[in-house]
């Protein structure tokens, strides 16, 4: 198996609570030890105009990481790309892939929060359309050697060439955000690597899981299990207060998420992230129990073999205390009982 980080910085701690209580440079700290203690990958997040300094010029401080750690992959999760000029978005993406020596993953997505593509003066309805067009350009401006011109309703680009060229061929790997089974498939069908959220349950992971799968196999494609990135939230607790604290921290970040997803400003159709695949809605406490990697490190140890069994391969964790004792006593207590263990792939279904 392999483990990550998810999350972010956050320029500002305060009361509101989206990612570890670490500003820019205590985050950079916090993933330079995950890199000594041996994760694999470390994802951050892009947001806009929240009022509380959650993360916003990702691809700027994925490179500021780039030069501070040596092995461990960096990931944006996600890229929103509708909000973005597909040209200069490809040379910061093939730019960071040079930086980091080919270590980077281009996450991306097409948004989900109202308030940002109100702020930027994107109509919503719009983003698919947007997201796709530009997909298709950046795949082709990573592999073009030669001057090349393009027009759209979208955009016009004149005798142009995206420098500088990626490490990674044909460009670095494409990851996806999707929930729906809808989306899940499409991302199977396009060829993305596939990142799923940290609210939605066990089981329904292992469905999504097996959705993916289904459909690459459906194409004559093999299923490897290391291309889904599973984020769930990670709440060490040693104990019955540090359990009850650990609960009240995700109940805000939980909390707040619903608040951001669901302004009713903004919002056409709310968006309920911790909302079950039967539509039903569990309680802060009751979505980290059946979700999260909690518990002390026997504990978390099951929650991990639980993600295993149904076919995960690739955890991606977020500690929203940004606690360096954690980071440690995961990595040094729960990480060595799975990073060797046989890489079978365990059907969801069975």
């Amino acid at each position: 198996m392999k483990f990550g980080l998810f999350g972010g910085a956050q320029a500002v701690p305060g009361e509101v609570v989206t990612e570890a209580a670490l500003g820019y440079h205590e985050y950079g700290e916090y993933i330079q030890t995950a890199d000594k203690l041996g994760y694999e990958s470390a994802w951050l997040v892009e947001h806009h105009f929240t009022g509380f300094s959650q993360l916003s010029a990702t691809l700027n401080y994925i490179s500021y990481l780039s030069g501070i750690t040596s092995k461990i992959r960096l990931g944006s999760a996600v890229v929103v790309v509708p909000w973005h000029n597909p040209v200069l978005l490809a040379e910061q993406v093939a730019t960071i892939d040079q930086l980091s020596k080919g270590r980077y993953d281009f996450g991306i997505g097409r948004g989900y929060r109202a308030n940002e593509f109100n702020g930027f003066g994107i109509d919503m309805s719009d983003a698919e359309d947007i997201f796709q067009e530009s997909i298709a350009f950046m795949r082709r401006a990573f592999t073009e050697t030669e001057r090349w011109s393009y027009a759209s309703d979208s955009w016009t680009f004149n005798d142009i060439i995206v420098e500088p060229p990626v490490v990674q061929q044909p460009h670095p790997p494409m990851w996806v955000g999707a929930g729906s089974e809808k989306s899940i498939r499409a991302a199977a069908r396009n060829g993305f690597n596939l990142l799923l959220d940290q609210m939605t349950p066990f089981e329904g992971i292992g469905k999504r899981v097996q959705q993916y799968r289904d459909e690459l196999e459906k194409m004559g494609k093999d299923f490897d299990p290391y291309r889904i990135g599973v984020t769930r939230g990670m709440m060490v607790a040693n104990n019955d207060d540090e359990r009850k604290d650990a609960h009240i921290l995700r109940g805000k970040f939980i909390t707040e998420v619903q608040v951001l997803s669901t302004d009713k400003r903004y919002q056409a159709k709310a968006f309920n992230p911790v909302e079950n695949d039967d539509g039903s809605s569990g309680g802060t406490d009751s979505v980290s129990e059946n979700g999260a990697v909690l518990g002390n490190s026997d504990e978390m140890g099951e929650r991990v073999q639980k993600l295993y069994d149904l076919g995960v391969r690739n955890i991606l964790l977020h500690d929203l205390s940004g606690s360096f004792e954690g980071l440690q006593q995961f990595a040094e207590e729960v990480m060595p009982h799975f990073v060797d263990k046989d890489d079978a792939v365990v059907a969801a279904a069975e």
